[in-house]
């Protein structure tokens, strides 16, 4: 497959143009690893900053412009120049391949998302965060207007995607897709966790939401609605374990129904990676099994130390252009959502700084059980109406929500005429 990928689009009379939107850690790192891959071309970026972001890309080695005429932008990118622009309405007059959204916000993500799929662009997210939100609306309106929108191979829901496709190929069940975690801290704040973020060049925003469990919850949101999956219990169970080959000791087997589950090890020596549980009961390859050294079954542990994150993308990127297809997305049925919860006390007037923040964490639920409560990725901005306990699951009817893109989408909010224009009524 990947051979035939490489060949088409090194055959290519033109590259695929990708608009990518956002130029933090992982934007950044896709734009300076795509330049390796032929066939495949970044010539613009919107970010909300695009001075700041010309001189970045200039002080990184490459030649960029801030530039908001298409027309211009199409010149400049025949020279090998990135142009740099804030301006949203060339999402839909620049003519692109597909866009590529890797904000890691919700609201300013809805809104990118809608505007190239009104434009009939695909639309590929490096951004579980929006699709556990309003991803099942965002399919709607996509599958309305017959484009692709996926979440990408690298990131921990797509390599599990692709982990869970292959153990199914060579005939296995797949019981449990798993990630591993090696640290928790539901309570952490960004003060605590800035020094980490600096030594890591990460924003602190961005490892709060790691070390919470927040990022976590909603990337296996994400799984487990594509997937069709279960979860055992509220935040997932999350055993301690010493290596991940202990998956199979920590969980009871028989109370893991048959569209299987989605949960998390907790250990110091993991590697940073993805994993599932499977299922061989044919008793010929157990043996075959047993001789290659994944032990005597019929449950086995499959499983990838790593996930190269903006290394990976090209893959996804190339399949949705190329042969149309998708790697992840919420389904339009999801199972489960991650809601939010109080990380401390709360009195009323807070206003909720949203994931990676220090007023709450998400935690994943079953669908039927979170009716009432807060998405966690619609929290930004809203205004806590009473006192709230820590750890307390935060209800819609505790908050006045912000009027944006995302809480129009969902529905939980009205907007004015211009607000819920065609963009928002394409769902």
């Amino acid at each position: 497959m990947y051979d035939i990928i490489l060949k088409k689009l090194e055959n290519r009379k033109k590259p695929i143009d990708v608009i990518v939107t956002g130029l933090g850690f992982m934007g950044f790192g896709f734009i300076s690893s795509i330049q390796h891959t032929k066939g495949i071309r970044v010539p613009l970026v919107i970010t909300r900053r695009p001075d700041e972001s010309k001189k970045f890309l200039e002080k990184h080695g490459f030649s960029a412009s801030c530039e908001s005429n298409p027309q211009k932008i199409k010149e400049f990118a025949h020279r090998g120049f990135i142009c740099v622009s804030d301006d949203l309405d060339l999402i839909e007059t620049y003519p692109s391949d597909t866009v590529m959204e890797v904000t890691g916000t919700i609201a300013y993500g809805t809104d990118v998302a809608l505007r190239a799929i009104r434009a009939r662009k695909h639309v590929i997210t490096m951004n579980p965060e929006l699709q556990a939100t309003v991803g099942s609306e965002l399919k709607i309106c996509a599958d309305k207007n017959d484009v692709v929108i996926t979440d990408v191979i690298g990131d921990q829901p797509g390599s599990l995607a692709r982990l869970i496709g292959q153990s199914k190929l060579m005939g296995f069940n797949v019981v449990l897709a798993g990630n591993m975690k090696r640290f928790l801290n539901r309570h952490a704040t960004q003060e605590e966790m800035k020094p980490w973020a600096d030594d890591k060049g990460l924003s602190v925003r961005q490892t709060v939401s790691f070390t919470d469990g927040t990022k976590q919850s909603i990337e296996m949101t994400l799984v487990a609605n594509y997937f069709g999956m279960n979860i055992l219990q509220f935040g997932m169970r999350g055993p301690e374990v010493d290596d991940v080959q202990d998956a199979l000791k920590v969980f009871q087997w028989h109370k893991i129904p048959q569209e299987g589950i989605v949960d998390y090890i907790l250990g110091r020596t993991l590697f940073p990676g993805i994993f599932v549980v499977a299922e061989h009961k044919d008793k010929n390859q157990q043996k075959y099994l047993r001789y290659l050294g994944l032990g005597e079954g019929p449950r086995y542990v499959l499983f990838e130390p790593y996930h190269l994150c903006h290394l990976e993308v090209a893959g996804t990127i190339a399949k949705v252009v190329l042969f149309g297809q998708e790697t992840i997305h919420n389904s339009i049925k999801p199972r489960a959502t991650t809601i939010a919860v109080a990380k401390t006390e709360l009195a009323a007037g807070t206003v909720l700084d949203g994931i990676g923040g220090d007023t709450m964490y998400g935690n994943i639920d079953k669908i039927e059980h979170a009716q009432g409560y807060l998405p966690a990725g619609l929290a930004p901005g809203a205004i806590v109406k009473h006192s709230l306990h820590q750890d307390q699951p935060i209800k819609i009817s505790d908050v006045t929500l912000p009027v944006n893109a995302a809480t129009i989408l969902s529905g939980l909010v009205k907007g004015t005429k211009t607000q819920t224009s065609t963009a928002y009524q394409l769902a």
